[in-house]
């Protein structure tokens, strides 16, 4: 990393993560997910549906967040000619944009990854990785799925938090204007949700849901991971391949469409 793309990048969460962004972000995370750390260690379904309720209520969360920091990085910047005056020193768009966008990116998987941290602690998924148990007068030993279900969650959060960073970022460059971005970003997200909560889980549109796709990659490679690996078997319900490669393409090729789309306008764009 150069030194003038670390001093952008220092510069932006300076300006975008200053007082009270932060705090609010962290504030309205524990109210959600505070209902969560009340499920019983000995619930026999928590580690299999701990995802599940966990997206259910952060959905809120991440579309407010990421509408407001990317929606002042770029669409506020734009608007208020912020980006005249930086792009009037010697730095090219490509390398501003790169700093704008791996600042924001980078601090909300900091905060939520954090919030996600915490979370582990106190549903005891950080229990010991292997239990021991007799069968048929042996010692067996089982690998406890706490562990791969940890990393998998982190690994839809990272999707998630791509995803509707490059569609925001896309839309407040789209429209050049911060209220207008965030009120068509909040429509899409919400409006989304509402749509997929009437299909039902058993259509492929049910997973393009930023409740139900990242609950359902968690679950399936779960299962495909209980069942390559050890001698056990894991079924996963409702969430068939189709189901998975629905949800992980939604989230992943939709945001290297939308971050590839937001570069281009980045590179082409008026600000005049």
């Amino acid at each position: 990393m150069t030194g003038k793309l670390r001093e952008l990048i220092t510069w932006e969460l300076q300006e975008n993560w200053a007082f009270p962004v932060l705090e609010l972000i962290l504030a309205i995370t524990i109210v959600q997910v505070l209902p969560i750390v009340s499920i019983r260690r000995e619930d026999s379904a928590l580690l299999n549906n701990v995802s599940r309720p966990l997206w259910g209520s952060m959905v809120f969360v991440f579309a407010i967040s990421v509408a407001v920091v990317f929606g002042r990085g770029f669409g506020e910047a734009v608007e208020k000619r912020k980006l005249v005056v930086l792009l009037s020193y010697p730095v090219s768009r490509v390398r501003v944009f790169a700093a704008k966008f791996l600042a924001n990116l980078l601090a909300m998987l900091c905060v939520f990854g954090s919030v996600l941290f915490v979370e582990g602690v106190s549903l005891f998924m950080f229990e010991p990785s292997t239990t021991w148990w007799i069968s048929g007068g042996t010692w067996v030993m089982e690998l406890s799925l706490a562990p791969i279900i940890w990393v998998l969650m982190f690994l839809s959060l990272f999707l998630v938090v791509f995803f509707t960073s490059s569609l925001m970022t896309f839309l407040a460059l789209a429209v050049k204007r911060f209220g207008l971005s965030v009120l068509i970003f909040l429509v899409y997200v919400f409006g989304m949700e509402y749509w997929m909560g009437t299909a039902g889980n058993r259509v492929p549109e049910a997973y393009l849901s930023l409740n139900l796709g990242p609950s359902s990659i968690v679950r399936y490679l779960t299962a495909w991971y209980v069942n390559t690996f050890t001698d056990n078997f894991m079924g996963t319900g409702e969430v068939t391949l189709g189901f998975f490669l629905t949800a992980l393409c939604y989230l992943l090729v939709g945001g290297l469409v939308f971050l590839l789309a937001s570069l281009v306008l980045m590179w082409r764009i008026d600000f005049d």
